[in-house]
């Protein structure tokens, strides 16, 4: 269900449109599953005009932005064209945000970054050497996804801006290709074969590996460098690149986790979407499949056929260590997948966060007041992060202050929203600096426990999850101000 801030929602709301297609290109959909995908998508079709400016721009935090975002304007426009096949979008909504975005173009076909760009990668690479190319590739995507005619004066321009470009970046020459692609450009193939000259190649797998060490190089954009990859092969022709895109989807897949997702949220739309137009170009052949599984002390057979592909089917191994072995017999395509879950006392901290965590007694007449102030600094050499979240993970039986947290959003302009889910407080910073940016905010002891365990609070990157920091802390004494 598609929620949060404009951008967390589109996040929710893309894949929805994306899963919808794949469904309907598999010939798979029921209407059990199609009702409630239309039901989801109205929901956060609604939500996001929340987010939408006078001007027919989008930001992820509304009108507590200064501008709209020309990356988030461009996500909302494609993803609303695309819905249109599904549900009813007011057409007045889909040419304002275009218009906007058209407004952006400047001189040399480039699109001008306005507003937050919340995604570091997209403004391609290291702070001092950002390029308008990505962002570029990304408004024309868009565009072209939308319905804009390939041979239109603002599609032609944008190109002029990608061809000018000479970076060896996989990302961006992955954009690039797939923008060209879908623009209709001689020159897309020859971009295309740039990336794939890049590659790693292996038996039964395609890849490009990042430069370590750069801001917004992680292995959530190597998927969506891997996503777009596809989705160019499969536009640009998907005949003469299906054995390429074949091998780049099963590396894609041995990326995803155990719930279902990728490394990240905008890493997990980019490769839904290639994975659905991946499918949309396959021939469907009748599944027909029997894989057995065994381990120690299991032996279990699993049959797939088109009635039941849908259905995901779970074995618990009842012993660990053990060796799996797998052997498929029949015909057709399915995913195996092995998940491993643990738990350890205390995650190592990365380098990318520092933080600091103090408690203190807020004396009141019951005594039942405490203060948590949490502090927080970026420490990688580009100076800033991506938008960051600040997560307070309260110990149990106290309840925060809502108050003291709508003073925090009021008074700061970094922290743009706030959430409080169970005993989970969540602070989105729009982005963290070397400096100290702190949280703090009282909590109240609502039911006396004993032997409450510590708190804890992370710090961590909405686009590099693997960027992770977390503190464990304690309350004072109940008893202190008495």
């Amino acid at each position: 269900m598609p929620y949060g801030c404009g951008e967390q929602n589109m996040i929710n709301f893309a894949p929805i449109v994306f899963i919808t297609q794949y469904l309907t290109a598999s010939k798979m959909p029921t209407s059990y599953s199609m009702g409630k995908l239309f039901a989801f998508m109205r929901r956060g079709y609604q939500n996001e005009l929340l987010y939408r400016h006078e001007d027919g721009s989008y930001s992820a935090f509304g009108k507590r932005d200064a501008s709209g975002s020309t990356w988030l304007t461009g996500f909302v426009l494609k993803s609303f064209a695309q819905a249109q096949h599904h549900i009813a979008v007011d057409e007045t909504v889909l040419e304002s945000a275009r218009s906007w975005l058209q407004k952006k173009q400047r001189n040399d076909g480039c699109f001008s970054s306005v507003g937050k760009v919340l995604q570091k990668n997209l403004k391609g690479g290291v702070a001092g050497s950002d390029s308008l190319v990505p962002l570029t590739s990304y408004v024309m995507i868009s565009l072209l996804e939308a319905g804009e005619d390939p041979a239109s004066a603002h599609v032609s321009a944008a190109a002029q801006c990608l061809k000018a470009d000479t970076s060896q970046d996989p990302y961006t020459l992955a954009l690039k290709a797939y923008a060209l692609a879908l623009g209709r450009l001689p020159e897309g193939e020859a971009v295309l074969q740039q990336l794939l000259d890049l590659a790693i190649v292996a038996k039964n797998s395609i890849h490009w590996e990042l430069p370590k060490g750069l801001a917004g190089k992680s292995k959530s954009v190597a998927v969506e460098t891997a996503g777009y990859a596809i989705m160019a092969m499969m536009t640009q022709d998907p005949k003469n690149f299906e054995p390429q895109a074949r091998k780049v989807v099963k590396w894609i897949t041995t990326q995803r986790n155990g719930q279902g997702g990728f490394y990240s949220t905008q890493d997990t739309v980019v490769a839904l979407q290639a994975m659905a137009v991946y499918e949309s170009h396959l021939y469907q052949i009748p599944l027909n499949m029997v894989v057995k599984v065994t381990a120690t002390g299991l032996t279990h057979s699993i049959t797939i056929t088109d009635d039941n592909k849908l259905l995901q089917r779970l074995v618990t191994l009842p012993t660990l260590p053990t060796n799996v072995s797998t052997n498929l017999e029949g015909q057709g395509c399915s995913v195996i997948q092995a998940v491993l879950r643990y738990n350890i006392p205390e995650p190592e901290p990365n380098e990318a966060f520092s933080l600091t965590v103090n408690t203190s007694t807020a004396p009141d007449y019951k005594c039942v007041t405490k203060r948590i102030t949490a502090c927080a600094a970026y420490r990688l050499p580009d100076g800033k992060s991506n938008m960051a979240l600040i997560q307070v993970d309260l110990i149990s039986g106290y309840i925060p202050e809502k108050e003291d947290l709508k003073k925090l959003v009021r008074d700061d302009a970094s922290i743009k929203r706030y959430e409080v889910d169970g005993s989970l407080v969540t602070f989105y910073m729009e982005e963290l600096t070397d400096q100290d940016s702190c949280v703090n905010f009282r909590v109240i002891r609502a039911v006396d426990m004993e032997d409450v365990k510590a708190g804890v609070v992370t710090v961590s990157d909405y686009y590099q999850p693997e960027l992770v920091i977390s503190l464990r802390y304690t309350l004072p004494p109940t008893t202190e101000c008495l």
